[in-house]
């Protein structure tokens, strides 16, 4: 029995992922995502006082999971964190369609995550009950080969700051466009900038070399994704780390997610 849903589960996310359910709007030259347009991105919130605020980005893979950095949940205990889905304007109760808001029951973070390097940045977040899908609420694809993406352009999504310092968080998603590049021009980029990074595989960058697109504080763990030929969306990559925000020749650095497949894998079974 269990076998069968767990089937029936994943056919229905094969069916499903990376679907847009909302009409293509036309946007010219912002940077505000319209309603429902990413549908698997996820507000993750600590609680803080009395509260839970917004503090990192998530994507949903299915209707138990989600994905984050794990950089984000490093040492928070599983019942400090609340997971919002199909949000869009933190500021608005009344939206097209509600959020829905889940507890999580266990936090896998990569057991090769190594705080100071950020390699390995990914975990796995469960929910203490499923999620239902509805036209905001979809999971993303997750990949099923190697492609490595250079020369595509990604979207990025997050609530995180507008510009570098003490800003406060935009209340409407933000979703950026960049170019994914390869890892050694990523390097020669920093290098240029006066920055000696290392940027292994299992990173993947993207960025413009004149800067003034990136993701920023509040967007890490978020989905950086691109369009398949089926016009359905994959997880490339989950925002780790940058020097700055949008600064010119310093990209955003990604946890490559294709890196991952097979323990993306081993833990959804659980």
């Amino acid at each position: 029995m269990a076998v069968n849903a767990a089937l029936n589960s994943t056919l229905l996310v094969l069916a499903v992922c990376g679907k847009r359910m909302f009409p293509e709007p036309r946007i010219v030259g912002g940077t505000k995502a319209a309603f429902g347009r990413w549908p698997w991105q996820i507000s993750l919130r600590q609680w803080r006082t009395s509260t839970y605020l917004h503090k990192c980005g998530a994507a949903l893979l299915n209707e138990n999971w989600a994905i984050t950095a794990a950089h984000c949940v490093d040492n928070v205990p599983p019942s400090d964190l609340l997971l919002r889905l199909g949000e869009y304007d933190l500021a608005l109760e009344e939206e097209p369609y509600g959020y829905q808001e889940r507890r999580v029951q266990i936090v896998a973070s990569h057991p090769q995550f190594d705080p100071r390097t950020f390699e390995y940045d990914l975990a796995l977040l469960r929910f203490y009950e499923p999620v239902v899908f509805q036209p905001n609420i979809i999971p993303v694809c997750v990949p099923d080969n190697d492609e490595n993406h250079i020369g595509r352009t990604a979207f990025v999504t997050g609530w995180g700051r507008l510009y570098e310092g003490e800003r406060p968080l935009p209340s409407v998603l933000q979703e950026v466009t960049v170019p994914v590049i390869e890892n050694k021009i990523c390097e020669t980029m920093y290098r240029s900038a006066g920055y000696i990074e290392h940027i292994p595989h299992i990173f993947i960058c993207a960025g413009w070399k004149k800067g003034g697109y990136d993701s920023c504080e509040g967007d890490s763990g978020g989905p950086m994704v691109i369009q398949r030929p089926d016009k359905r969306f994959l997880l490339a990559g989950v925002i780790s780390w940058g020097i700055g925000c949008a600064e010119p020749n310093q990209p955003g650095v990604y946890t490559r997610i294709s890196e991952f497949r097979d323990w993306i894998n081993q833990i959804l079974q659980f």
